[in-house]
C-alpha cells in the first residue's frame, strides 16, 4: 500500500510539473489556422462557481489548476465558464495574429492580453459574444477573435473565458492575421452562394405559392426561410447585417430559428407525403411538429442549455421519422416521395461528413466548416425538385379525373344503345341552340312496324334494327344538328339551321326511305318504316318541351293519315 501510495504521488507530481512546464505554441503560418486543442499545448480550467475574475485565475491556487486540453475533450456543459491559459511563442522580430473562437455560439467571450514575460498587458481585454453589439467584435469578424500584435520574440500568454450555453464544444485556433482575413473573405464568398441558392428557392416557390394556392409550398417556404436564418445566425451573418444591435434575439435566436426550421419541416413532411392516409404516421409527425414549436418557446423563455438539448433531440428522432414516413408512403405509391427521400439522405451525409472530421476519422476542414450549410442547401434544392414532381403528378391526376368527368359526363348523355343522344343529352344540346330566339325546326319519329320485329325475332332483331336506323339518322344530318333517341323506337332531330316548310318535307322523306331500307339480321331482311312530326319555333314552341310535344301530336296525325310525315300547325287544321 506504501508503495502504491508512493506512485500515485508520484504520478501527480510529475503531471503538475508536465503543465508547470509546457511548451509553448510556436507561431507560425497556418493556412486554415492551427486548432490549438489539437497541439495538446493549450491548458483549461472549468470555473465551476461561475465569478473567477482574472485577478483570481492569476493567484497561484487557481494557475496551478490548469490542465491541457485533450483533443477530444468536449465543454459544453451548460452555464459553466471555462477558462483557457494560451502560452505562444513568437520567433519573428515582429507579428500579426488573431486567435479566434471555432464556434459563434457563444454567450459571453473575454480575451485577456497579451502579456509579455513580465506580466504586462499588451492590449486593452475583449469583451464579446452574443450578450453584446456586434460592435464589440474585432474586425468586424463574425467569429470571436482577438488581434494579437506582437513587438518582437518571446513567450506570450492570453487568458480566454468562454461561456457557451449551446455550444457543444468549445476550442481555439490561432491565424496569422492577412490569412485569417483571407479564408474569412473566401468563407463569405462561399456562404453568399448558398444563401443565393436558398433565397433563390424562396423566391420561385413564394411565387408557385401564389400560382397554385397549395399549402404544402407555405410549408416549404416557412422551412427555406427558417433554414436560411439558422444558417445566417450559426455563421454569424445575421448578427452582422440583420440584428447586430439586439443581443436579446441573437442568444435567442440560435436556438429559437433551428426550432422553427424543424417545426415547418415536420409540417412540410406531413403535407407534402399527405400522411393523412396512414393516421398513425400523421399523428407522429404533428408530435414532432408540436415539440419543436415547444423548443422555441423555451429557447424565448432563455432556457438556452435545455433548448439546444432538446432541439438536438428533435432534429435526430425527426430526421429519421422523416425518412421512415418517406419509404412508407413510397411504397404505397407515391413517387416523389424518393425525391423527399433523397433530399433527406443528402443532409445526412453532410452531417455525417461533419461528425467524421470531428472525429477525425477524415481531414476535410473545409467540410467542417461548411458541410451543414452544403446539406441543407442541397436537401433543399431536391426538396423543390419533388415539389414539382408533386404539382405535375396532381396535374396529371387532375387531368385523368376531368377526363373521367367528361366521360361520365358524356355517358349519362348518351343512349348506351344506339350512341346517340338521350334525354338529358338532347336537353343539353337544345338549350344554347333555343337560346337565341332564331327559327327552329325540330322532327320527331316514331318507326311503324317494329314491335312485330321484337315480337318475331326477339329483342336482340329490334335492338340491331335501332342502331342500324341510328346510323343512317345521322348520315342524312349536318355536325350541329342534335339527333337524339327519346327511348323504345322513338327518335328526334334538332335542326340547328332552318329550312322551308318544303325543304323539311323533302328531308322527311328521305329519312322514311332511309329508314324503309331492309336490315339484315341472322340473314333476315327486317324491315321498318317511320311517321315524322314537325313542329317549328318560334311560331309552334320556344322550348324543348313545347317542340316535342307538338312534334308528337303531329306524328301521330301522321301515323292516322298514313303521309308518313306531319306539320304541327297543319296536324291541328
Amino acid at each position: 500500500m506504501k508503495l502504491l501510495r508512493a506512485c500515485l504521488l508520484l504520478c501527480l507530481f510529475l503531471a503538475k510539473l508536465s503543465v508547470a512546464g509546457a511548451a509553448p505554441i510556436v507561431l507560425d503560418d497556418h493556412p486554415q489556422g492551427l486548432a490549438l486543442q489539437e497541439t495538446g499545448q493549450l491548458l483549461w480550467l472549468t470555473d465551476d462557481s461561475g465569478t473567477l475574475t482574472l485577478d483570481e485565475v492569476l493567484q497561484p491556487a487557481h494557475a496551478s489548476r490548469f490542465q491541457p486540453v485533450p483533443p477530444t475533450q468536449r465543454h459544453g456543459d451548460g452555464a459553466q465558464p471555462h477558462w483557457f491559459k494560451v502560452v505562444l511563442e513568437q520567433r519573428a522580430a515582429t507579428g500579426d495574429w488573431v486567435l479566434a473562437t471555432q464556434t459563434t455560439a457563444l454567450k459571453d467571450v473575454r480575451f485577456h492580453g497579451p502579456f509579455d514575460a513580465t506580466g504586462r498587458a499588451l492590449a486593452p481585454s475583449v469583451h464579446t459574444g452574443l450578450s453584446q453589439p456586434f460592435a464589440t467584435r474585432p474586425l468586424g469578424s463574425e467569429r470571436y477573435v482577438m488581434r494579437l500584435q506582437l513587438p518582437g520574440p518571446g513567450v506570450y500568454t492570453v487568458y480566454v473565458r468562454l461561456l457557451g450555453e449551446t455550444a457543444p464544444s468549445l476550442g481555439l485556433s490561432v491565424w496569422d492575421t492577412a490569412e485569417y482575413l483571407q479564408w474569412r473573405q473566401h468563407k463569405r464568398l462561399f456562404d453568399g452562394i448558398c444563401y443565393g441558392i436558398l433565397i433563390a428557392l424562396l423566391v420561385y416557390n413564394l411565387v408557385l405559392a401564389g400560382i397554385f394556392r397549395d399549402a404544402t409550398y407555405g410549408f416549404y417556404i416557412g422551412q427555406c426561410t427558417f433554414a436560411l436564418l439558422t444558417l445566417a445566425s450559426f455563421n454569424g451573418h445575421a448578427a452582422h447585417y440583420l440584428w447586430g444591435h439586439w443581443p436579446w434575439w441573437q442568444e435567442r435566436g440560435h436556438v429559437v430559428l433551428p426550432s422553427l426550421w424543424l417545426l415547418f419541416g415536420a409540417l412540410f413532411a406531413r403535407s407534402f407525403l399527405d400522411t393523412r392516409q396512414v393516421p398513425w404516421l400523421d399523428r407522429l409527425l404533428l408530435t414532432w411538429g408540436l415539440l419543436a414549436a415547444s423548443v422555441a418557446v423555451l429557447g424565448l423563455l432563455g432556457q438556452f442549455d435545455a433548448a439546444q438539448t432538446a432541439n438536438e433531440i428533435v432534429a435526430s428522432t425527426g430526421a429519421l421519422l422523416a425518412t421512415v414516413a418517406a419509404v412508407i408512403i413510397l411504397r404505397r405509391g407515391f413517387i416523389p416521395a424518393q425525391w423527399y427521400l433523397g433530399g433527406q439522405v443528402l443532409l445526412f451525409l453532410s452531417v455525417l461528413g461533419v461528425v467524421l472530421v470531428n472525429w477525425r476519422v477524415i481531414d476535410a476542414p473545409f467540410l467542417l466548416a461548411n458541410g451543414l450549410q452544403i446539406g441543407v442547401a442541397a436537401e433543399l434544392v431536391v426538396f423543390a425538385i419533388a415539389l414539382s414532381q408533386r404539382i405535375s403528378g396532381l396535374r396529371t391526376s387532375q387531368t385523368a379525373l376531368r377526363l373521367h368527368a367528361a366521360h361520365l359526363a358524356q355517358a349519362a348523355a348518351t343512349d348506351p344503345l344506339t350512341g346517340l343522344a338521350n334525354r338529358t343529352g338532347l336537353a343539353r344540346g337544345a338549350t344554347p341552340v333555343l337560346a337565341d330566339g332564331a327559327a327552329h325546326a325540330l322532327m320527331l319519329l316514331d318507326l311503324d312496324r317494329f314491335k312485330p320485329i321484337n315480337d318475331t325475332h326477339g329483342h336482340d332483331a329490334g335492338d340491331a334494327v335501332l342502331r342500324v336506323v341510328a346510323t343512317r339518322l345521322q348520315a342524312q344530318f349536318r355536325a350541329d344538328d342534335i339527333v337524339a333517341r327519346l327511348g323504345g323506337d322513338e327518335f328526334v332531330v334538332l335542326l340547328a339551321n332552318p329550312l322551308p316548310d318544303e325543304q323539311l318535307a323533302a328531308l322527311a322523306r328521305r329519312l322514311d326511305a332511309a329508314v324503309r331500307q331492309p336490315v339484315d339480321f341472322q340473314g333476315q331482311a327486317l324491315t321498318v318504316g317511320a311517321s315524322t312530326g314537325i313542329a317549328r319555333s318560334p311560331q309552334d314552341g320556344r322550348t324543348l318541351t313545347e317542340l316535342i310535344r307538338c312534334a308528337d301530336q303531329a306524328m301521330y296525325q301522321a301515323k292516322q293519315t298514313g303521309s308518313g310525315h306531319a306539320f304541327w300547325s297543319r296536324a291541328t287544321t
